[in-house]
């Protein structure tokens, strides 16, 4: 029989000796396991999203105010970079103040605006689950502004004030009826501060009434307060902004921090970073510990087999051999249990609508070239914890050895 042989069946007939190795490094591997899988998905989700995302493609038009000789931002000049080289979409924005009367009869001043599908705002509470593109009547406003929970206010029809023109500096105030369908993190505001999103014809519809213009005309006349230009790709919004500001246009581009991993998730990929260490401490300390008290009570063992002629350096490595293969079946049962612990985990963080597109896939594991090297490093690691005691207790010679039994 040669030593790996006698390794395995060593290995089985002290299985029962070997269990507290076994689960200490499997436990402790799949939670280190599961905290970088669920890592590892989250930052290459967020990579992906910024890659080719929406916001990472949008070009920032503004008014062309002080260049009288620039078209404002009309339906024309819409269609007009819409025939851009390298332009996907050419997304609107208007935007007119209007204010909403709260249960104790104070004003809340907010500003429609028209939706961006580029740009869509983070929803943390709504009436239905597609919300967007939102129906006449509808809007939605901050969780909180001014002091004021609107969020309380989901799913009320709520009365709001516009204006309509009357003259130069003069406008009075015209009460109508809105149904609040969702709630967004007030820390948004890429479209301003206390900016609320209502239908498109009914902006334009009170965007005309404050400026004096029939509503048919309005677009036409006195047009949009900004517009997104979506480049195809990424690599086209140098170009596209180019083109844009070309026409005599101010434009920027918008390229969120999105590579930015939410809080929760960099505490999870720090948590499995730690316990990587731990992890290796812990198999260490264990081989060392379990190998050392199996040497001692195996002494006869060891014995006989120098008696029959096994060398040092075979029983040497006939000990370390069966502390590789414990770690092997530990580093094993860690990889199933950290798929376990991973599937768990992503469960509970996608009950987060902020989390949610960060975690997908049911069984978020490492790539599989980090998941081999975790196996091999723990397997390396019990071997070289082993190897000490290992050493002294193959150095025995035969009459030591059976003394000491």
């Amino acid at each position: 029989m040669n030593v790996f042989a006698l390794a395995v069946a060593n290995v089985r007939a002290l299985r029962r000796r070997l269990y507290g190795l076994v689960a200490l490094v499997s436990v402790t591997g799949a939670v280190c396991l599961g905290a970088l899988g669920i890592a590892d998905r989250a930052q290459g989700a967020a990579d992906s999203g910024v890659k080719e995302s929406a916001a990472n493609r949008s070009i920032t038009v503004d008014r062309p105010d002080g260049r009288p000789g620039t078209p404002q931002l009309t339906d024309a000049t819409a269609a007009r970079l819409a025939e851009l080289p390298h332009v996907e979409s050419v997304q609107h924005r208007a935007q007119v103040s209007f204010s909403v009367r709260t249960e104790t009869g104070d004003a809340i001043l907010l500003y429609a605006t028209t939706h961006r599908a580029a740009l869509p705002p983070p929803v943390t509470g709504s009436v239905r689950k597609a919300l967007f593109p939102l129906r006449p009547g509808e809007i939605v406003v901050p969780a909180t502004s001014q002091g004021a929970d609107l969020g309380q206010r989901l799913g009320q029809d709520i009365e709001i004030e516009t204006t309509r023109y009357v003259r130069p500096g003069e406008g009075v105030g015209v009460t109508r009826h809105a149904r609040l369908v969702g709630v967004y993190d007030p820390a948004w505001q890429l479209d301003g501060p206390d900016a609320a999103y209502a239908a498109d014809p009914d902006v334009v519809t009170w965007a005309a009434d404050r400026a004096g213009e029939p509503a048919d005309r309005y677009l036409s006349t006195v047009g949009y307060d900004q517009l997104t230009v979506v480049a195809r790709a990424a690599a086209d919004v140098p170009g596209v902004m180019k083109s844009v500001q070309s026409l005599g246009y101010p434009a920027v581009t918008l390229r969120q921090q999105l590579d930015a991993l939410p809080g929760v998730l960099h505490l999870v990929e720090l948590a499995g970073q730690v316990l990587l260490g731990v992890l290796g401490v812990l198999a260490f300390a264990g081989a060392v510990t379990v190998t050392g008290a199996l040497a001692r009570q195996r002494a006869q063992e060891i014995g006989v087999l120098k008696a029959v002629g096994f060398r040092t350096r075979s029983v040497l490595i006939l000990l370390v051999t069966e502390m590789a293969l414990a770690g092997a079946v530990a580093a094993l049962a860690g990889t199933a249990l950290g798929a376990l612990f991973g599937a768990v985990g992503a469960a509970l963080l996608r009950r987060s609508a902020d989390l949610a597109p960060y975690t997908t896939g049911r069984v978020p594991l490492p790539t599989a070239g980090t998941l081999l090297t975790l196996v091999v490093l723990t397997v390396l690691v019990v071997a070289g914890g082993a190897l000490g005691p290992a050493r002294r207790a193959a150095r025995m010679s035969p009459t030591d050895a059976m003394k000491d039994w």
